[in-house]
């Protein structure tokens, strides 16, 4: 008898070790969206260097997620991978009826910018709109990191770029001025 209930005992012990600790919320779903980069190509028609984009790395961000927070979570990582987390936040999100998107986002210097320089070395967007390699690097990242072309969910159709909460107009080396379509 007490042979039985050493068993049973046992069994038992296994049976809520085996299929008690399993978690029943199965595996979280997440969208994997994609942190832009450039990559320098030489062109050999032109026989100059030019930036195209290039996957830099993935995050993951949870599916149940609202979308105006899947959107600055992207913000966040795009600003903590590439611009020394500079602020970039939605000022706005539209979407028409027939499920159009369009996302304004600006561009906002931290406390304490006066003029270029004044915060150090890349602690402001000037430091980043300088130089035609470097501006051009900017736009490429923000653009192609907020669009997610590849992406096969329900994304944002087009962004428009704010600097400082003004439309960002014609700079010389930073090509934001413009409203960027997905397709």
């Amino acid at each position: 008898m007490n042979f039985y209930r050493h068993i049973f005992k046992l069994s038992l012990i296994v049976v809520i070790v085996l299929f008690g600790c399993k978690s029943r919320n199965g595996p979280k779903e997440v969208d994997e969206l994609a942190l832009f980069t450039t990559t320098e190509i030489f062109d050999s028609i032109s026989e100059n260097y030019k930036l195209v984009p290039s996957v830099e790395r993935l995050i993951a961000i949870s599916k149940n997620q609202p979308f105006e927070n899947k959107i600055n979570a992207l913000l966040d990582s795009i600003s903590e991978n590439n611009f020394n987390n500079l602020k970039i936040e939605i000022i706005k999100i539209d979407e028409a009826q027939d499920g159009y998107k369009s996302l304004k986002v600006n561009l906002k210097e931290n406390p304490g910018f006066i003029i270029p320089d004044s915060l150090g070395n890349y602690r402001s967007w000037y430091d980043f709109f300088q130089g035609s390699m470097g501006g051009e690097q900017t736009s490429i990242i923000l653009v192609e990191s907020l669009l997610q072309r590849d992406y096969t969910g329900s994304w944002i159709d087009e962004v428009e770029f704010y600097y400082q909460n003004e439309k960002i107009g014609e700079l010389d080396h930073v090509h934001l001025s413009e409203v960027f379509k997905r397709n």
